[in-house]
């Protein structure tokens, strides 16, 4: 509930980055509704109560938490004695547009060596709440942030903006990892692994029903629901990365390609490598190196 969205072609806008103690645990999380502003919490000792919007969150010693902005929040029982944390503020980017709903970046399985200009308007979704599986390596990358943020220089809110969308990154990288531990991520693993040492060929729904022992009907469903492709597609993705590879030697050509990879024809080739790579294979050959 309440998560927090960024794009990956924006920066979290840092307002203020700071480490606190309570040794006496006389404090508590401040009452507050922050219109505009996001806050991340982490916590190094202690224990920290935080309520938003009726909904209880207990941190403790390595694990961390995501407010969104404009949702009210507020502290419960006082901060056990001792208690450390890091925090960090920060806006949304102006450019930041809800309504625009784009791709969920954690389900963008794309195994091209292309990199799509759509991938930078994809949404990543930062994980609630977690617990980092290294808090020396956590904390010493707080530090650095917050000595940076202390550090008087022209260009700090833009340093401070790349570094923490960097800090951002790695906690949603290593969640995402987690997620795909789940029974029905392993059995899309499978299915991707399986599409991988086949990637030469497309496979066909009876064979891959038979390889993995199940309804191909909930196989394709399945498989869509959790990196929003269908099987075609992902199977044409990597039919074309070959193709991208068979390419970049001068000694082949377009037709020789399309019939190596089992395309019917090198124009329905040419389309199918169009609507994956966003050119067609003679633009390609023109704007990239050849051995």
């Amino acid at each position: 509930m309440h998560e927090i969205s960024i794009y990956s072609n924006s920066l979290p806008l840092i307002r203020e980055i700071g480490h606190m103690t309570d040794i006496d645990g006389t404090s508590g999380h401040p009452d507050r509704l922050m219109e505009k502003i996001n806050v991340f919490v982490y916590v190094k000792k202690g224990h920290i109560q935080v309520f938003e919007d009726g909904v209880e969150y207990n941190l403790y010693e390595g694990t961390y938490l995501f407010l969104r902005k404009n949702i009210p929040h507020w502290g419960g029982s006082l901060y056990s004695p001792g208690t450390e944390w890091f925090y960090i503020h920060f806006y949304d980017s102006p450019y930041l547009n809800e309504e625009n709903n784009p791709i969920e970046y954690s389900q963008y399985y794309q195994h091209s060596s292309l990199i799509l200009e759509e991938t930078y308007a994809s949404q990543i979704k930062l994980p609630k709440k977690g617990t980092v599986s290294n808090p020396e390596y956590t904390e010493l990358q707080l530090k650095k942030l917050v000595d940076r943020y202390l550090l008087p220089h022209p260009i700090r809110p833009l340093t401070l903006s790349v570094l923490t969308f960097e800090f951002f990154i790695d906690l949603y990288a290593h969640k995402f990892e987690e997620l795909k531990s789940s029974k029905q991520n392993r059995i899309v693993q499978k299915m991707v692994d399986l599409f991988i040492n086949n990637s030469t060929r497309k496979m066909s729904s009876t064979e891959i029903a038979n390889e993995l022992g199940m309804n191909y009907a909930y196989l394709s469903t399945l498989f869509r629901k959790e990196t929003g492709k269908s099987i075609t597609q992902f199977q044409d993705e990597l039919l074309i990365e070959h193709a991208i590879k068979l390419l970049k030697n001068e000694s082949v050509n377009i037709s020789q390609v399309s019939d190596q990879l089992g395309f019917s024809n090198p124009f329905y080739f040419s389309r199918v490598f169009k609507r994956i790579t966003g050119v067609a294979p003679t633009t390609y050959l023109n704007q990239t190196y050849r051995s």
